[in-house]
């Protein structure tokens, strides 16, 4: 059998290698100076979109919600009661294709059953075309159509966008996140 190439370390070469090797996730610039390979920026806006998301559901469930303490309220499609959990802040155009203008947007969310509407829509026609008729009848079809538009718009959601939408839900007033949401584009 033919012996390999590889030359076996001594203690001191092994010791040498590993103070030379930077840790995973740190890029070595010199030998005294470490910098983190990734940036603190993405944290920040991961954190803010999630702060965001709950304080924009928790919005519209109070605001579509029959008591103030507990939310409880009646789903906006079937009008069926829900407490809890099952109360949820349910997206007319889904969260995944709306865009970041229709997820925030207060006019396309409304109180929702978790398991009788929001959750199971998926895949179901029925439940869809029946929550775009609920919308038509509240909101009219001039702003169905406005809210459609959105849709086509698209921006680059940073961590500006996400401290003005937390400070614009923050203060309560739907008519004011909806004026920046419209006017961004």
């Amino acid at each position: 059998m033919k012996r390999g190439t590889f030359k076996k370390l001594t203690y001191q070469e092994a010791i040498e290698k590993q103070r030379n090797t930077p840790p995973r996730g740190l890029k070595l610039t010199s030998k005294r100076t470490k910098t983190p390979k990734r940036d603190l920026m993405p944290q920040r806006v991961k954190r803010a979109k999630l702060e965001l998301v709950i304080l924009s559901h928790t919005f519209v469930r109070s605001r579509d919600s029959m008591f103030k303490s507990p939310l409880q309220g009646r789903c906006f499609t079937c009008n069926k009661v829900c407490s809890g959990g099952d109360f949820q802040a349910g997206h007319w155009e889904p969260d995944s294709t709306g865009g970041v203008l229709l997820r925030y947007h207060p006019l396309n969310m409304n109180g929702q059953g978790g398991y009788c509407c929001n959750i199971n829509r998926h895949g179901q026609q029925r439940i869809a075309n029946e929550y775009t008729l609920k919308m038509i009848e509240k909101h009219g079809l001039e702003k169905v159509n406005a809210l459609r538009r959105l849709k086509q718009k698209s921006i680059k959601a940073d961590i500006l966008f996400y401290e003005k939408m937390l400070e614009l839900y923050k203060t309560g007033d739907e008519q004011k996140v909806i004026d920046y949401l419209e006017n961004l584009c």
